[in-house]
């Protein structure tokens, strides 16, 4: 017998492995050793009769004597196990089952547990359901016993991610749960278990309208495939969803801020303006400054999303805008990505093209310009978009309707404005109760105000630490330093003398903070705060503290900090008057440089939200950079780029990795100790956009400059070099490039890994042998890392086993996958994703492949990842052929050959779109042929990618 300690670990659930006690690989090589050894396990405790186990082992054709060849395989199989795990037992043979641990029988008493909410349940199921590498017991497909558990065991497949998501939700833990359970649902269509833990999960993050679709959605399939209603417990849960679903409305593209305070005097504004905006496409809500329109924009977007909860209601605010990035804005607001070679406004309008939506615009006087172009483009080519704009002044606009945003009635003891600066003076003294004196006061400062409901807000938060008469006092005080002389720009009007008054209330050193925290463009922390004012974080904490309390700073969640536009553009103001604009601005730019240098050196770090952190910052980077250029600072503007390479990459922003050309421009002959890195990134943005040959010349540029400067750390360049030598199909040359690289990057952890990482595809696709060793190193390195480094890592060992293990590729692609979704790699998301529909495409599932294509050329498109996108495209054409779209397909052989904007095509690739124009050939015949390859050769690749789009 097998003693405890020497128990083996016999995985069922996928092919056969076994692990001894000390976990080595003692799986049998030979196939008939194996299916011999998986009889034994799913009988284990029971005899194995000798002609069982050969009609097992050769159920269609024996050999001339099978007693002696299944003696000649056990005697070999018992050889590799351990001593005593088979016995002989009559004329038949008995796994004993205390001498193994079977996955399948972990997963048993997991689900066991799971009834009793033990809690280490979770983990358990997900170690069995990590490990599961397709149906159980395969070597024995023939055998009816094991065909039986293989059901069974898939049975307990479908329940554990069940259980799994189960627990999930009762700890409030919802993290791409809704992605998972989609999957299950769609695998399932008739289970009914997923669809209702899908329900409850939409439910959980605020999708209350998704959640009662999928409950219709099932209702149907379950009447027309089977004749039946869901069950009694389903329909209770959708009648709950139902009931409290005029609470909860999600909106699909972004959540509208819920305003902290009540609307006051507005009430019959705000009706009209929804109701106009329902009938209408664009409407303006025009006034000065602070009187409201932002609050009332807010309400009327709160009131037309709850008129239609499908219709996405998305705010964009433009105060952080300037002419040049108002549309960048914009687009950043509905999510969408620009594009080389195409406006960022037909941009925005091609993507949108028939969507239901409600725009909401606000501070659009300071960007008139671009956003009145936007906007004109939308309503002509958009006809279900409506928009509702804030400005100081009329877009112009065909089509506008204009409304006047007036100030508040101050006449009377309960005239709107007294009443909202009761309101908001209870906010700062509880139980403000004025008496007939101050009611006087009050009166007074909101007729004095003009009825502005900012200025009136102010004036209210003073009384946290003076009384009414002083703030009276304090205003007429106020009002004659204007009249007799000072006057701010004519774009703040009256609001600008209630923030110039709130001003000088403050004391010295809160001045000079307030003015200079204008140099943010968007919210900052209190670290950030402390870099630009100089000081250290506690001072600038307690500043920050006292302005809050002021209004003249807002605090947002996560511990960050804004200032409204208005403020933002009086404090800028201040720092001009006073001479220290350049001052503060470099300040801001040197730590913003610094910032995104230790952003970049975390993406290693597991957890770390990076990439999204450096995604909210890239207006805040834009700006600095521009300081730095203005002022001759090349080398602090080459280091800032250089650390946005990897973001860059792994975000797809060839957008931002463009910026490295502004640096160049700047510092044609390469002075700067960053002239390498900054060629560097500018030439993995030529290679984003589709130009290998221009990131050939940039990488050789990258690689002088190394030489030139010494000291210049060359990984960076080596690897890019490297790159284009692969793009190029020069695989000895790429190879050697990045194993240099790699040598250079001793002392740079990410550099390393990713050189040694991207040599693995120049290694697999050239066949060598050591890229599947290389790759199972670079995994150990990484293990369970959640990062973007990691995701790629997966990737590049899914393509060194794609000529190896096309199972295992596929299970590294998915591992890639889902740390790329956990990290927002977009990158590693579009080529894991590719590389994984390419094997449905070549071997697999066809329609799934189609699934997935239609899901990743929108992801390239968005990008501008035309390099990328164009060998996409080659794969779809192989697929099409497999769908008998033969004329499709030709089309796009010919677009994939015509195009310069792609890979070279060599080696295996080669061969494989030779041998598929052949076929395609001999299907439609020469002329036929010729014509859809001519077609396709006259399309670009935006061209293409929609013909593919259609094709599938």
């Amino acid at each position: 017998m097998v003693t405890g300690g020497d128990r083996a670990r016999v995985e069922v659930l996928g092919p056969l492995r076994v692990l001894d006690a000390d976990r080595r690989d003692i799986t049998p090589d030979g196939l008939l050793q194996r299916r011999l050894l998986a009889l034994l396990v799913l009988r284990r405790g029971r005899v194995v009769p000798a002609h069982s186990a050969v009609d097992a082992l050769w159920p269609s054709r024996r050999p001339a004597d099978p007693a002696a060849a299944l003696q000649n395989h056990m005697f070999r199989l018992r050889r590799g196990l351990p001593d005593g795990l088979i016995e002989s037992v009559g004329e038949g043979y008995r796994l004993d089952p205390a001498g193994i641990e079977v996955d399948a029988d972990r997963l048993v008493v997991a689900l066991s547990a799971g009834a009793t909410g033990d809690a280490g349940v979770p983990a358990e199921i997900d170690a069995v359901l990590a490990r599961w590498q397709g149906p159980a017991y395969p070597e024995l497909d023939e055998v009816d016993e094991a065909r039986a558990e293989a059901t069974r065991l898939e049975e307990l497949r479908s329940r554990a991610h069940e259980v799994r998501a189960e627990v999930r939700l009762g700890r409030g833990d919802t993290d791409g749960l809704v992605a998972e359970l989609v999957a299950l649902a769609d695998a399932q269509p008739l289970r009914e278990r997923p669809r209702a833990l899908l329900m409850t999960a939409l439910a959980a993050t605020g999708r209350r309208a998704e959640a009662l679709r999928v409950y219709d959605d099932f209702r149907r399939l379950l009447g027309d495939e089977l004749g039946i209603e869901p069950s009694p417990a389903l329909a209770a849960h959708h009648a709950e969803l139902l009931a409290g679903a005029a609470d909860r409305v999600w909106a699909p593209v972004g959540r509208l801020p819920v305003p902290a305070t009540s609307l006051v005097g507005r009430d019959a504004l705000a009706v009209a303006v929804t109701e106009l905006a329902e009938s209408g496409r664009l409407v303006t809500l025009v006034g000065p400054g602070g009187v409201g329109k932002t609050r009332l924009l807010l309400e009327v977007g709160h009131r037309l999303r709850a008129a239609r909860p499908d219709r996405p209601v998305v705010l964009c605010e433009l105060a952080t805008a300037d002419p040049d990035s108002a549309v960048d804005v914009a687009a950043a607001a509905l999510r969408i990505d620009a594009r080389p070679g195409t406006s960022l406004a037909e941009r925005v309008a091609d993507v949108l093209g028939d969507t239901e939506l409600v725009l909401l615009l606000d501070n659009c006087e300071h960007v008139l310009d671009p956003i009145a172009a936007v906007v004109e483009r939308l309503l002509a080519t958009c006809a279900h978009v409506r928009i509702v704009a804030t400005s100081r002044e009329r877009l112009r606009v065909v089509g506008e309707h204009v409304r006047q945003v007036p100030t508040l009635s101050y006449d009377g003891e309960d005239a709107p404005a007294v009443r909202l600066f009761e309101e908001r003076a209870r906010a700062v003294v509880p139980g403000f109760e004025p008496d007939g004196r101050e009611l006087a006061c009050i009166a007074e400062i909101v007729r004095r105000l003009d009825g502005l409901p900012l200025a009136i807000e102010l004036a209210a938060a003073c009384l946290h630490t003076h009384e009414v008469a002083e703030v009276a006092a304090g205003l007429d005080h106020r009002f004659e330093l204007l009249a007799s002389g000072y006057r701010t720009s004519p774009r703040h009007g009256s609001l600008a003398a209630a923030v110039s008054w709130s001003f000088g209330l403050l004391a010295e050193d809160l001045q000079r903070t307030f003015a200079e925290l204008s140099v943010f463009s968007g919210s900052f922390d209190a670290a950030d705060a402390a870099a630009v004012c100089g000081t250290d974080p506690g001072t600038v904490t307690a500043a920050l503290t006292h302005l809050v309390e002021r209004s003249l700073v807002m605090r947002i969640p996560g511990r960050r900090y804004m200032l409204l536009e208005t403020l933002r553009a009086f404090g800028a103001e201040q720092l001009t008057r006073e001479g220290r604009v350049d001052l503060v601005a470099e300040r801001h730019a040197r730590h913003l440089a610094d910032w995104v240098d230790r952003a970049d050196s975390r993406l290693l770090q597991p957890g770390e939200p990076v990439l999204a952190q450096i995604d909210a910052a890239v207006p805040e980077l834009r700006s600095a950079l521009g300081w730095l250029l203005d002022h001759d600072e090349v080398a602090l503007a080459g280091r800032l780029v250089n650390a946005l390479l990897d973001y860059g990459i792994f975000r797809l922003r060839p957008d931002v990795l463009g910026w490295a050309r502004l640096v160049i421009d700047a510092d044609p002959e390469g002075r700067s100790p960053f002239a390498a890195r900054v060629r560097v990134v500018a030439a993995y943005a030529a290679w984003m956009s589709g130009d290998v040959a221009e990131t050939g010349r940039l990488s050789a540029a990258a690689l002088r400059a190394v030489e030139r400067a010494k000291t210049e750390p060359a990984a960076e360049a080596m690897t890019v070099r490297g790159s284009y030598e692969l793009f190029e199909g020069h695989l000895d040359e790429a190879a050697a490039w990045y194993r240099r690289a790699a040598a250079a990057a001793a002392n740079d952890p990410a550099q390393r890994l990713m050189a040694r990482a991207t040599e693995l595809l120049p290694l697999g696709y050239a066949g060598e042998p050591a890229a599947v060793e290389q790759a199972e190193a670079l995994l150990a390195e990484v293990a369970d890392a959640r990062t973007p480094h990691a995701a790629y890592v997966w990737h590049c060992a899914g393509e060194a086993d794609l000529a190896v293990d096309v199972e295992r590729a596929r299970a590294r692609f998915a591992r890639a996958l889902d740390i790329a979704e956990q990290t927002n790699a977009s990158f590693v998301t579009g080529l894991a994703g590719a590389s994984k529909a390419s094997i449905d495409a070549r071997i697999g599932d066809p329609a799934a492949a189609a699934d997935e294509y239609r899901r990743l050329i929108p992801h390239w498109r968005r990008a501008g990842m035309w390099s990328t996108q164009w060998t996409m495209l080659r794969s779809i054409a192989g697929l099409l052929e497999r769908l008998d779209r033969y004329r499709d397909a030709a089309v796009l052989e010919g677009a994939v050959r015509a195009t310069a904007a792609g890979h070279r095509i060599f080696g295996a690739d080669e061969v494989a779109l030779d041998e598929l124009g052949a076929r395609l050939r001999a299907a439609l015949g020469d002329d036929a042929y010729e014509a859809a390859r001519r077609h396709g050769a006259m399309l670009d690749g935006e061209a293409a990618a929609e013909h593919a789009l259609r094709a599938l």
